[in-house]
């Protein structure tokens, strides 16, 4: 099984014992922030046209239009990147690394 949770070595049981998941942190950081600059170079375009339709009002509708565009693909970017990102660090953590602690006794073990 995939899920499986296994056991603690120390204290035989596998009620407490949890995932070292310093990867999944890593690549969901690295993901949003990769994401999130992809994201915003992208949706650069987007912010000339924001900036074009918002020219209707002069000054204030033309920087409104550019941030309103620029900041929609950087958040869209920044949310796609983080989940893809968190996928790939819990992959690695689950089946290459494989770290394992107990949290009732504290044992850190590998499967």
């Amino acid at each position: 099984m995939d899920n499986e949770i296994p056991k603690c070595p120390n204290c035989d049981s596998s009620e407490h014992v949890a995932l070292i998941n310093t990867n999944q942190k890593i690549g969901t950081a690295v993901g949003g922030v990769a994401g999130g600059a992809a994201g915003y170079w992208g949706a650069s375009s987007g912010a000339v046209t924001g900036a074009t339709i918002g020219s209707v009002v002069p000054v204030v509708g033309t920087g409104i239009g550019i941030l309103a565009g620029g900041l929609a693909g950087a958040l869209a970017g920044f949310f796609a990147g983080s989940a893809v990102g968190n996928q790939v660090g819990e992959h690695i953590d689950r089946h290459i690394i494989s770290e394992w602690r107990c949290n009732q006794c504290g044992t850190e073990f590998e499967t």
